[in-house]
């Protein structure tokens, strides 16, 4: 009888322990906010302007007609985890990509794309 108490008393410790879980987060980039792109300003605000508040970006492409492509790039990823992240669960990762295109002709914002996916 003893033996049946402590192997329920072990499963239910395990239980419990696997309940209480945590959340690994690994980033890339830059973050980039909803607040910061609203802060965009067509005709406004300037290349320096946008390089001082997101850094250099990941990709500029310079087009034909004159105008830079400035592409910022920003994944956060998700992981929950158990056991002090000994165990990590992968198939239940979220991932979260923001991406920012930016349009920029003599030195002012042209336009802007703002992109957030999740998976």
């Amino acid at each position: 009888m003893k033996k049946i108490l402590m192997i329920i008393a072990a499963a239910m410790t395990v239980t419990a322990c696997a309940t209480v879980s945590s959340v690994k987060v690994q980033t890339e980039g830059t973050k980039i906010t909803k607040e910061q792109v609203e802060e965009i300003k067509p005709g406004l605000t300037t290349r320096n302007i946008i390089i001082e508040t997101f850094g250099n970006p990941i990709k500029m492409e310079s087009k034909t007609d004159g105008t830079d492509v400035l592409t910022y790039t920003y994944t956060e990823k998700k992981t929950p985890t158990y056991f002090g992240e000994f165990i990590v669960n992968e198939r239940q990762n979220k991932v979260t990509t923001i991406i920012l295109e930016v349009i920029i002709k003599d030195g002012l914002v042209l336009s802007y794309n703002f992109k957030k996916q999740e998976d």
